[in-house]
């Protein structure tokens, strides 16, 4: 079923549509199997977007944005994409969940041009002498307020807490990148510890501003683990074992409320 207005969610009969309309804007939202959830919290407008349900029992879990969601989105079988609130896409970022593995992505992240995350590599690599399968898919977890730089591509396995920064062109499969660092190159790696960035772009500050901001002391983007701060690997346990309204459900209770230090790292 091919969706191009926001409104022919409600028709909706083998899937199941929960939240606000969101608006579409050159956007379409196919389902190709049953028992796929997608929610919406209000003030969700996708643009120049698409969204694929391939198969069945996935959830797609878009929450309310001041900005677009420029977005392809795709999910198979059994997997859980989860987007937090206001961030911002500069271009269309491609975010694909399959073989039943899941990619969580927190709130106020900016994503800058042509960013690829995906659970998995897409075709079976084999070793020769055993015969057995050597790339399974893995979950990826990125926090809150997570720099993606242009071009960045985001593999199986990888954790990104808060507050971090990730270059332009980076690779990072299986990398687990703690709070308020900066990693880059491919393969990625640690360049900078101790760092933190803000939303304000510099492309128009003027020379007052330039001297005004040398030196920013408010702590807002310093993320440090606490008693509330998730473990990813227990929510990726969680997802596996339960049922897809046991997992909705999880997903309204806990990650729609933000709580700064939910995806902090020591």
């Amino acid at each position: 079923m091919r969706i191009t207005e926001g409104k022919e969610l409600l028709e909706l009969k083998e899937n199941t549509f929960y939240g606000e309309i969101p608006e579409l804007i050159n956007s379409n939202i196919y389902f190709h199997g049953k028992n796929n959830i997608l929610a919406c919290e209000k003030g969700v407008t996708l643009k120049n977007s698409r969204i694929d349900f391939h198969f069945s029992n996935s959830i797609i879990y878009l929450s309310k944005n001041k900005n677009y969601y420029f977005v392809n989105i795709a999910v198979s079988k059994d997997s859980v994409c989860f987007i937090g609130q206001n961030n911002y896409f500069n271009g269309t970022t491609n975010i694909i969940a399959s073989e039943a593995k899941n990619i969580v992505i927190g709130s106020d992240c900016l994503f800058s041009y042509d960013v690829v995350i995906r659970t998995s590599d897409a075709h079976g690599i084999y070793s020769t002498k055993t015969n057995k399968r050597l790339n399974y898919a893995k979950s990826i977890f990125i926090g809150d307020h997570v720099w993606f730089g242009q071009n960045t591509i985001v593999f199986k396995g990888t954790r990104i807490h808060s507050g971090s920064i990730i270059g332009a062109g980076s690779v990072l499969s299986n990398k687990i990148v703690p709070s308020n660092v900066t990693f880059a190159g491919n393969p990625a790696s640690l360049v900078s510890e101790d760092t933190f960035w803000i939303p304000n772009s510099t492309h128009r500050w003027s020379d007052e501003e330039f001297i005004k901001m040398e030196e920013y002391s408010n702590p807002i983007f310093i993320y440090e683990q606490d008693a509330r701060s998730f473990n990813f690997d227990e929510i990726d346990e969680y997802f596996s074992k339960s049922g897809i309204e046991e997992v909705l459900e999880y997903i309204k209770t806990n990650f729609t409320h933000y709580i700064k230090n939910r995806f902090a790292s020591k």
